[in-house]
């Protein structure tokens, strides 16, 4: 899952020099906007990425199958949205690996602390599909930076921007155990749909094209 942030970026980077096959999918809806910033990284990457390299992007699903009125205001609906679309992508493409640029800097974010992302991981297994977190260990933005830097690569976010976010939201321990336990069981009962769940590809280029 690719948004030409600093994250998804080295994420993407991390997986191609570790040996496995990177397909690159950017979520696009009504709140996110400014894709051609995502396009000037995609340029970026195709001087670092085998060239036949493919990158989607899918409109964010807005029927997941299963109630969503429960979450607070976080990010928590947007991934869980993100997670179906990528699932029924992976499913067409015959990946069983999802990747995420979830960093370690922003675990206090609902969607990326530890207890989410145990959660997913419990939930995805389920499905025979296996999380990756490739850069779930850089600890600040400053070292996600500078590794940006050594690659050559800028080290701005080149990323649509939410309309809808909320910098830095946080819940209270008890609030958060509460909606990542909904979270969990809306994205399983999704999951249990996910033949009915349409994802809408917009968009779709080969890296080589771009150079």
């Amino acid at each position: 899952m690719f948004s030409g942030g600093r994250d998804s970026t080295l994420a993407a980077l991390r997986l191609h020099l570790a040996g496995a096959p990177v397909t690159m999918v950017t979520v696009t809806s009504s709140h996110l906007v400014g894709i051609e910033s995502v396009r000037q990284r995609l340029t970026e990457l195709s001087h670092y990425l085998p060239a036949d390299t493919r990158w989607l992007q899918v409109r964010q699903p807005k029927e997941l199958r299963t109630d969503t009125s429960f979450y607070e205001q976080t990010c928590l609906p947007c991934h869980h949205a993100y997670v179906v679309a990528s699932v029924v992508l992976a499913g067409l493409l015959g990946a069983r690996r999802l990747a995420f640029g979830y960093a370690g800097y922003q675990m206090n974010w609902p969607e990326q602390t530890p207890l989410a992302v145990a959660r997913l991981a419990h939930v995805l297994r389920r499905y025979d599909v296996v999380l990756e977190l490739p850069v779930y260990d850089i600890a600040s933005r400053a070292a996600a930076i500078a590794e940006l830097e050594r690659f050559g690569l800028s080290s701005d976010s080149l990323e649509q921007k939410c309309l809808r976010q909320v910098t830095n939201v946080t819940l209270p321990e008890a609030q958060l155990r509460a909606q990542i336990g909904l979270w969990e069981a809306a994205i399983d009962r999704s999951m249990q749909a996910l033949n009915s769940i349409e994802v809408e590809i917009i968009a779709e280029a080969i890296l080589g094209s771009l150079v």
